[in-house]
């Protein structure tokens, strides 16, 4: 069996993923502390702690035949810049140098749909991707740009999830934007049907840089997502549209060509509305 090691393995995409793929590889996992593993456990996958000194012991100890790259610093809470720089740079930049001198087959990159300049967490992101790009004949390189991914267990953070919560405690008005902005929301098990196609394609993916963007090719807006979501919820909330200014460089409509994933074989199988339900019977559970 090979052994796929897994950023970020406590994460919502990265729990999911070690789940997915158990059976059929070695799964070990990476996080910045084991303090709240709260998706996955060590006595299910071994993890190291994702600082130099752990990364090290990690390749010491295994050998690495793939790496999917989850971890991810969103910045949500306006921490320093240098925070966001070595979470999403610094810190995989070196795994990604570590794992070239190790001869890992595979470094998997989970990027973001964002626009560059759309934030500092954005341009960190885009910043490690051109380093995989500039690099990529040391390692095969499979860059998997997701668009907005949701699904039962997803953090608070997500937004969709945060929204259900806010409609489930019938808050008497939530502020929103306008609502214009159209997006494309994909549910979680078809990313991992993605990453699992991709994973089986290794051997004869011919070039050394792949990009795939996951998404479902169906965008909705946030106006019509919210006022679905209070449907689906029953709930009384206000929805209160054009309280909150769009932020700066907002992206007001998401574009996707999905088309390179589809040509291995893949196909988003869950329709907005069904992985709506999935989500809030999710969170009633």
């Amino acid at each position: 069996m090979k052994t796929i090691l897994i950023t970020g393995i406590n994460g919502f995409l990265g729990s999911n993923l070690a789940k997915r793929f158990s059976n059929n590889y070695n799964i070990i996992g990476t996080e910045f502390t084991k303090e709240n593993l709260f998706r996955i456990k060590e006595d299910n996958f071994p993890i190291y702690l994702s600082d130099k000194n752990g990364i090290e012991q990690l390749f010491a100890e295994n050998k690495i035949d793939i790496i999917i790259h989850t971890a991810t610093f969103y910045g949500r809470s306006n921490e320093d810049f240098t925070k966001l720089f070595e979470a999403n740079l610094s810190y995989p930049f070196y795994l990604h140098d570590i794992a070239a001198k190790n001869k890992v087959e595979l470094f998997v990159n989970t990027d973001s749909a964002l626009e560059r300049y759309t934030s500092a967490y954005s341009l960190t992101k885009k910043q490690f991707l051109d380093w995989l790009k500039f690099r990529c004949n040391e390692i095969k390189v499979v860059n998997m740009q997701l668009e907005h991914f949701y699904g039962p267990g997803a953090s608070q953070t997500n937004f969709i999830i945060s929204m259900i919560n806010k409609l489930f405690e019938n808050e008497s008005q939530i502020d929103l934007t306008k609502g214009e902005q159209k997006r494309d929301f994909v549910y979680y098990e078809d990313v991992l049907d993605a990453y699992e196609l991709v994973i089986s394609y290794t051997d004869i993916l011919n070039n050394s840089f792949q990009h795939f963007e996951i998404g479902t090719g169906e965008l909705i807006s946030i106006k019509d997502l919210m006022i679905l979501l209070r449907e689906l919820t029953m709930s009384k909330s206000n929805l209160n549209f054009g309280a909150i200014p769009y932020r700066e460089n907002e992206l007001m409509e998401s574009q996707t060509d999905n088309s390179n994933i589809c040509k291995l074989g893949w196909q988003p199988r869950t329709i907005i509305r069904e992985g709506l339900l999935k989500t809030i019977i999710g969170i009633k559970k």
